[in-house]
């Protein structure tokens, strides 16, 4: 990888961004603007995946008049509410680029960040590298309290190794991890982070941690509630897979939740 000087010189390594939405109709616009002025100004080659959950306010019509004029955004349109898991599963596994990057929807790590990630991956064949929020302007003390129990969680149930963030939504991957990460995934909604550092431990991945900057956003959709609930039980049910030995074949190309599905497609 060339590292660009601060001449102007682009990064020569081509950068996959992959973006799942859900109802972001009010935040996407700027964050694609953001984040594609960034990459034309410092990549030679890139490209924009947007995989929307089949959302209902035109979220994916907002990313159609967008790629019709900037051709390096496209985007993947779910058969129907699926979860961000699946979203970020399908968009990383069609990504084209040498290194993939998924990042979220409202952009509360900034996209530039990733230049602190590419170094790490540099001559990696199969590597990772995961952002660690040590700067988390506007978080409320509830939404701090449900994050930590997360992360305890993750370590009691399913970890095999200490995790710094599992949870922050900007992480790096080379090509080749991330075809194997996440052909081997299964989960389909929120915990996909956890079960994305089980197959790293699972394959002897390496994953370097990064401090990032984080920006709390407002038109969050997790329910506190729900996941209270929900997440304990995908964990329990990564924890089983990993132990029953279902991690060791990828999931077939014909039986991932998009896939043969009426709605399913590329825009």
């Amino acid at each position: 990888m060339t590292t660009p000087s601060a001449g102007g010189e682009k990064f020569k390594d081509s950068l996959s961004v992959v973006i799942p939405t859900y109802k972001e109709a009010r935040r996407l616009p700027a964050t694609l603007r953001a984040v594609v002025d960034y990459l034309e100004s410092r990549f030679e080659s890139f490209e924009v995946i947007v995989v929307d959950d089949n959302s209902p306010d035109g979220t994916g019509d907002i990313v159609r008049g967008y790629s019709s004029r900037r051709p390096h955004v496209r985007l993947l349109v779910q058969p129907g509410r699926i979860g961000k898991g699946a979203a970020l599963r399908r968009g990383c596994l069609e990504a084209r680029g040498a290194h993939v990057l998924f990042m979220d929807a409202d952009h509360a790590t900034p996209i530039g960040e990733v230049e602190q990630f590419l170094p790490h991956l540099a001559g990696v064949a199969e590597g990772a590298v995961a952002g660690v929020r040590t700067y988390q302007e506007g978080e409320s003390r509830a939404r701090r309290i449900v994050g930590l129990l997360c992360q305890l969680l993750a370590h009691l149930i399913v970890f095999r190794k200490a995790v710094v963030d599992s949870q922050c939504g900007f992480k790096l991957f080379s090509r080749a991890a991330a075809q194997r990460l996440f052909s081997h995934a299964r989960v389909n909604g929120g915990m996909i982070d956890v079960e994305l550092f089980a197959l790293m431990h699972r394959f002897g991945i390496p994953c370097r941690y990064v401090p990032v900057s984080w920006h709390n956003q407002d038109g969050s959709r997790v329910s506190f509630v729900v996941s209270a609930f929900r997440d304990p039980m995908d964990m329990i049910k990564i924890r089983l897979r990993d132990v029953a030995g279902i991690y060791r074949s990828p999931v077939p190309s014909e039986r991932q939740p998009w896939a043969g599905r009426e709605g399913a497609g590329a825009a």
